[in-house]
C-alpha cells in the first residue's frame, strides 16, 4: 500500500492539470484497494458471514412461502357472527344485480348479507345442456336419483312462492329449502317463511335459473356461528380429508322436475368481489378461466377436473374477514 501512495504521488506531480480528477478517481482506487486487502487478510470471517447470510435466506424464503395446502386453510378458517348478532352479517354492495339495469344503480348499493347473497326471479329461463359422464362421479348406484321419498321436500316447494328447490347433503350436514326473488336482499334476511330472520335462508343468486341448467349457479348461505345454514361448511376447512370421505362428497338438488346430484370438488377463500362471481348463468364463454382458476386456487386436490360444458354450483358463504367469502364448488354427475 505504501509502495502504490508514492507511485501516486509521482504520478500527480507529473500531471497537475488533471490532478483533481485524478484525485477523485484515486481515492476510489485506494479504498477498493483497501478493501479487498481486508477481505483477503480475512476471508475465513467474510466467508462464514457469506454463508450464514445465504442459509438464513433460504430459511426466511421457505417459511413464507405461500401454498395451498391443509395448513393454509386452517389459518383461514373464520367464522361469522353469532346468529344474535345481525349486525356482522348484514353488509355486502349488491354490485352484482341486474346487469341489464344500469338505471338502477341506486339500488345496487344497498347492503346485503356477507355470503355475497343474492336471490333470483323465477321467471328467468336456462338452457338445458346434457352433461358428460366422464369419471366424475365415484361410480356407486346412486347416480340415477328420483323423487321418490322426497314428498315433503316437494310440499314444501310447492307451497311456497319463492321455493325452487331443496338442497340436501348425504350425510344431512345441510338440508334447507332453496329460496329466490327478483332482488339481491329479500332472503339474506327473511327465512323461508317470509318472516325477519337473522339467520336468513339459503338461496339462488337471482340472475341464476331455478331450473339448475345454468352453466354456474350460485347459492348462498349465512356462516352461522352455530354451523346452521352454510356454518356447515366450516367442516370442510377445519379438516382436509373431510371430503376424502364418499359419505361427506355428494349432496342433491331437489325440484319439482326431478332430482339432481352433485359431487364436490374444491373450496377455497375468495375476495368478496372475486370475477367468479360474475360468471353465472348459462353462458360458458368464461367457465374455461373459471375452472382454470379453481384448479389453481383449490386447497385440496381432488383429481376431479369438470369441463365447459358440465354443470357446476358454487356454494358460497362469509367468513370473519370482511373482504373474504368462502366458496365450495360441485358439478352435477350422472
Amino acid at each position: 500500500m505504501h509502495s502504490l501512495l508514492n507511485k501516486i504521488k509521482i504520478f500527480n506531480s507529473k500531471h497537475k492539470r488533471i490532478a483533481p480528477v485524478l484525485i477523485i478517481f484515486e481515492i476510489i482506487l485506494i479504498f477498493m484497494v483497501s478493501f479487498f486487502k481486508s477481505i483477503f487478510k480475512n476471508y475465513k470471517t467474510v466467508l462464514a458471514i457469506v454463508l450464514v447470510l445465504i442459509v438464513a435466506l433460504v430459511s426466511v424464503r421457505t417459511f413464507i412461502r405461500p401454498g395451498v395446502n391443509s395448513g393454509n386453510a386452517d389459518e383461514r378458517i373464520s367464522e361469522t357472527a353469532d346468529p344474535s348478532d345481525g349486525s356482522r352479517i348484514v353488509e355486502e354492495v349488491v354490485k352484482i344485480e341486474d346487469a341489464n339495469a344500469p338505471s338502477e344503480a341506486s339500488e345496487k348499493t344497498s347492503t346485503v348479507t356477507a355470503t355475497k347473497e343474492s336471490s333470483s326471479d323465477k321467471s328467468i329461463e336456462g338452457t338445458s345442456e346434457d352433461v358428460k359422464e366422464a369419471d366424475l362421479s365415484a361410480g356407486d348406484n346412486k347416480d340415477a336419483v328420483s323423487n321418490d321419498g322426497n314428498i315433503e321436500y316437494l310440499d314444501f316447494i310447492d307451497s311456497h312462492q319463492d321455493a325452487v328447490g331443496w338442497i340436501r347433503f348425504e350425510d344431512d350436514l345441510i338440508s334447507y329449502p332453496l329460496m329466490q326473488a327478483s332482488d339481491n336482499s329479500k332472503y339474506a334476511l327473511k327465512d323461508s317463511e317470509g318472516n325477519d330472520s337473522e339467520t336468513g335462508s339459503i338461496f339462488l343468486d337471482y340472475r341464476s335459473s331455478s331450473d339448475f341448467t345454468d352453466s354456474n349457479t350460485i347459492i348462498y348461505g349465512h356462516n352461522m356461528k352455530d354451523r346452521t345454514m352454510f356454518g356447515a361448511l366450516k367442516a370442510y376447512k377445519e379438516d382436509i380429508s373431510f371430503l376424502d370421505n364418499d359419505e361427506h362428497k355428494y349432496f342433491q338438488i331437489i325440484t319439482p322436475e326431478g332430482t339432481g346430484r352433485y359431487l364436490m370438488f374444491a373450496f377455497m377463500d375468495v375476495p368478496k368481489d372475486s370475477y367468479i362471481y360474475d360468471v353465472c348463468g348459462d353462458d360458458t364463454s368464461r367457465m374455461r378461466e373459471f375452472l382454470d382458476t379453481i384448479e389453481y386456487k383449490t386447497y385440496i386436490d381432488t383429481g376431479i377436473e369438470p369441463d365447459v360444458d358440465d354443470k357446476i354450483i358454487t356454494l358460497s358463504t362469509c367468513t370473519q374477514k370482511d373482504d373474504l367469502y368462502f366458496v365450495m364448488f360441485a358439478v352435477k354427475v350422472e
